[in-house]
């Protein structure tokens, strides 16, 4: 879903109750958007949830957030579709279900973006598990900061879709991370990267997240959330440059 997830553990290092695994979605645009013409039609820019309307803070309330976006902010940020996705699960997934997950992947890098841009840290945990929130940004956010997310560090160059397999749970495992997921999806990510957190007092100070371009691992499954939609819930990660000896297939090696 995001760059730097698959490098949090590596540099140190629960979904709502509304959401269902099922195959990601019919829409075809990341961008597009369930609730508008909903409860927060009248949300035009990220307000406060004590400034919206009871209906619309209802929705969000379970989110753990204290503002609520337009329906529209995906489209707003405009989330690319994702690049053509390599499917190499030998006919378990169809080419339309890996493209749909991959479009999902970057749906959910939207929201992800909007969350830490508006200082909004309870949203990340329904896009991913804790293991996935870089140390960083997550102690920037507790601080008071907005964390600015620049696309190199969310949305990937290309996506391969892969089963998991055996010594890709002993690589999770091994890094006492989830290993229950059944794909993986295997992105491509460019570097140099960094995001930016603006804190209360004015100060501006740079995130490092990619030195070059780098490989990472984003194991997961699709999800569709009443309120965010077709995301991809990823709850563990990885990357090529990992000295524990992640599945050669996921590098090309």
């Amino acid at each position: 879903m995001v760059a730097m997830l698959g490098l949090g553990w590596a540099l140190a290092a629960c979904g709502s109750s509304s959401t269902s695994t099922r195959s990601a979605g019919s829409s075809a645009s990341p961008s597009a958007s369930v609730t508008v013409g909903g409860p927060c039609a009248s949300v035009k820019t990220t307000t406060a949830i004590v400034d919206v309307l009871p209906a619309c803070a209802a929705l969000w309330a379970p989110y753990q957030v204290t503002k609520v976006p337009p329906p529209d902010i995906l489209q707003q940020e405009h989330v690319p579709l994702a690049p053509p996705v390599k499917n190499v699960t030998n006919g378990a997934v169809s080419d339309a279900d890996a493209q749909l997950w991959a479009n999902a992947s970057n749906r959910g890098s939207g929201w992800y973006k909007w969350a830490e841009a508006s200082g909004q840290p309870g949203l990340l945990r329904h896009l991913v598990g804790d293991a996935n929130i870089a140390p960083a940004e997550a102690q920037a956010l507790a601080d008071g900061a907005q964390v600015s997310l620049p696309d190199c560090a969310i949305y990937p160059l290309s996506n391969a879709l892969y089963p998991m397999s055996a010594s890709g749970r002993s690589y999770f495992t091994a890094k006492h991370l989830p290993a229950g997921d059944p794909y993986v999806l295997v992105a491509v990510f460019t570097g140099p990267c960094s995001a930016t957190a603006t804190y209360p007092d004015g100060r501006v100070v740079a995130i490092p997240e990619l030195s070059q371009n780098t490989t990472i691992f984003q194991p997961g499954i699709p999800r569709n959330d009443a309120v965010l939609g077709n995301i991809w819930f990823t709850d563990a990660g990885g990357n090529c440059n990992d000295p524990l000896g992640p599945p050669p297939e996921w590098c090309g090696r």
